[in-house]
């Protein structure tokens, strides 16, 4: 059942991940599902599949295809880090990620090992740091760095700790969201003469953005998240937030 279940995230991440192609202009965002990329290759590998498989060998591409594209927007975001030895290490691993095919084996390996240790630095620092804006700024570089590791770690062979990878991806996924889901948030109600009470939620995210969930009729109540996802919009908690049941799924 496990197997099967991993299999279908997988499918699924190959048919999500979405990468514009590579004759966007140098100015443009590259979006890419990072999460879906890792998905399908820590998928194949927690499922039994060897590093020399094809299907391994074609995620891994992809995901290095992606880094390509997306490099100049990943360093960016990297930039923004507060901290230096997070910022550092992971804009080093970006730039060096799509060299891994003519590394030697033990330097692929080597190489696999200290992106993994630069995950779990990323991992600690997001759990440490308090700021919002610096919440923000690691939540947006989480999802390439693990898909960088993990892919790093499928071609290298290194595949005994990628269930473990996944569960720090997990973790640092869940603390970016619950930091920046929004604490400034109101009920609201409004009674017109001879009609039910409507309420709603009512939220503002640490950037000012601001958010309102959808209207209802009491005795009905109205859905925090809803506003609490529509203030945080521009933030880089959405696609974590929407990534984690697929995660969960693979780490179960």
């Amino acid at each position: 059942m496990r197997r099967q279940l991993r299999n279908c995230l997988i499918a699924a991440g190959l048919s999500v991940a979405t990468v514009l192609p590579t004759t966007t202009p140098a100015s443009a965002v590259v979006v890419v599902d990072w999460t879906s990329l890792a998905i399908a290759a820590a998928g194949h590998l927690l499922s039994g599949g060897g590093s020399d498989d094809a299907a391994l060998q074609a995620a891994v591409d992809r995901i290095i295809a992606a880094v390509e594209d997306a490099k100049n927007d990943i360093i960016a975001h990297t930039d923004r880090i507060a901290a230096a030895d997070v910022q550092a290490c992971a804009r080093q691993h970006t730039i060096e990620f799509t060299d891994i095919d003519t590394m030697s084996r033990t330097v692929l390996q080597l190489w696999a090992q200290s992106a993994t240790g630069c995950a779990t630095l990323a991992t600690a620092y997001a759990t440490a740091v308090q700021t919002p804006q610096a919440v923000d700024d690691i939540g947006r570089v989480l999802p390439a760095l693990f898909a960088i590791v993990i892919a790093a770690r499928g071609r290298a062979g290194l595949v005994n700790g990628i269930s473990l990878v996944v569960q720090d991806q997990i973790r640092s996924y869940e603390t970016v969201v619950a930091k920046l889901t929004p604490t400034d948030c109101v009920k609201k109600g409004n009674k017109e003469p001879g009609t039910p009470r409507e309420k709603w939620w009512e939220c503002t995210a640490y950037n000012d953005d601001w958010g309102q969930s959808t209207w209802v009729y009491a005795p009905a109540e109205p859905v925090r998240a809803q506003a609490e996802n529509a203030a945080t919009r521009n933030t880089s908690r959405p696609p974590l937030l929407a990534a984690l049941p697929q995660l969960r799924a693979l780490g179960a």
